[in-house]
């Protein structure tokens, strides 16, 4: 390779990485069910800056939600911005571990889906609070009682 075929590879190269290096990242619509599964998009995707992921969750999160956090928005603090954000979203949307532990004994239902899906469920609402043989036993509970005919 002569030394302008070599230049031009290496003008083409820095060309690739530098349109490389300004890829969009849309976030995904936000989602109050588990807000500790959103956020997790960011670690996904690779985003680090505390900035970029502040602006990314205001963009995601509809206007009604963001007007419980106005007063992040209009004065973010110097550092932690998402952090900071992301601490409120949670404390607002995510319930006690009593309101979790009473939906799990008192709302959960088998319906339409899967046993599976509805042990993952009980799993998430009880987290730490229950025992494995505990959540079994109310897992066990929920499901229909095959008949014998």
């Amino acid at each position: 390779m002569d030394n302008a075929n070599a230049n031009n590879q290496g003008m083409a190269d820095m060309t690739i990485t530098a349109n490389v290096s300004h890829i969009s990242v849309k976030a995904p619509s936000f989602w109050k069910g588990d807000l500790n599964i959103w956020f997790a998009q960011f670690a996904l995707g690779g985003i680090t800056n505390d900035t970029t992921k502040y602006y990314h969750v205001i963009s995601a999160v509809d206007t009604e939600i963001l007007t419980q956090v106005t007063d992040i928005i209009q004065r973010p603090p110097e550092s932690n911005k998402y952090d900071t954000l992301k601490v409120r979203l949670i404390n607002i949307f995510t319930g006690s571990e009593e309101k979790k532990l009473r939906k799990l004994l008192s709302e959960v239902e088998l319906g339409d889906r899967k046993p599976s899906a509805l042990l993952n469920e009980m799993q998430r609402l009880g987290g730490n609070a229950l025992s494995s043989e505990l959540l079994k036993s109310l897992w066990l509970q929920h499901l229909p009682v095959a008949s014998l005919s």
